[in-house]
């Protein structure tokens, strides 16, 4: 119900503007939460788990939040596009893609979190941490191999209409360092490099990177490029997210509950 009410929703909205949902800071959250929703039912049908149902909505349920709360920092208006912007296919499949990996590693995001709070307060056996690191694997995967193809398409895009792949503009560089991030995350996984109780903290850091190619290139670089993104104000709100995250993995981190000896 709730995805058929959101798809009502943006279809409204694309129908007004005549183009796809994702041309502001306004419309990436709304899009991302709800690609999250879809996201997380789709691997939750797949792998019968419904953590991946509620991870979803709990993302959602942030977006939405922000969208109604956060109007200084995400304006709804609907305003027209820059030249370079006036391309339905480009818009439609790069930004859409780079989305939908941003919501997918919010689900890994979210989950990450549950684990390390749980650890906090209790004690986590080793067979249940495997099994919740398994589920963050799953989204990160997802994640990964969309983000790769969204920042292709990006420079197919950008040979198309600046004559150049790639330029290190500054979305463009943290698009890759969140991929790098990730996928050293992955192989440090299949490695062993990266134990499980490491996994979930590193996991939940790494989001951090999303979250400044997103909001931070917009809100504190605001330079390269990609100008027609940026908006104004939302340093504090970005700075807050950095000191709750980095609080919340060093209270998991050493302050957690500890396993009982075994008695002699």
């Amino acid at each position: 119900l709730v995805i058929i009410v959101q798809v009502i929703g943006i279809s409204i909205r694309v129908y007004i503007s005549g183009r796809a949902p994702i041309t502001n800071m306004y419309e990436t959250v709304m899009f991302s939460g709800f690609g999250a929703l879809v996201i997380g039912t789709i691997i939750a049908m797949v792998k019968k788990e419904k953590i991946f149902i509620v991870c979803g909505l709990a993302y959602n349920m942030l977006c939405l939040m922000m969208m109604m709360f956060a109007n200084s920092m995400l304006s709804p208006s609907i305003k027209p596009l820059v030249p370079v912007l006036r391309s339905n296919f480009w818009l439609s499949t790069h930004v859409t893609t780079i989305m939908l990996s941003y919501a997918a590693l919010a689900l890994s995001w979210i989950l990450a979190n549950i684990v390390l709070v749980k650890k906090r307060f209790k004690t986590v056996e080793d067979k249940e941490l495997r099994y919740e690191v398994t589920l963050i694997h799953t989204c990160i995967k997802v994640g990964v191999v969309l983000l790769a193809a969204g920042i292709i398409l990006g420079g197919i895009w950008a040979d198309y209409s600046w004559g150049r792949f790639w330029g290190w503009d500054p979305k463009e560089t943290w698009s890759l360092i969140v991929l790098l991030i990730y996928m050293a995350i992955l192989h440090g996984k299949q490695t062993n490099w990266i134990p499980p109780k490491r996994f979930t903290a590193m996991v939940a850091g790494a989001f951090m990177s999303v979250m400044m190619a997103w909001f931070g290139v917009n809100y504190i670089l605001a330079s390269g490029l990609h100008s027609y993104g940026f908006s104004e104000g939302g340093a504090i709100f970005l700075a807050t997210f950095f000191i709750i995250q980095i609080a919340v993995i060093v209270l998991a981190s050493f302050g957690g509950k500890k396993k009982a000896l075994p008695s002699t």
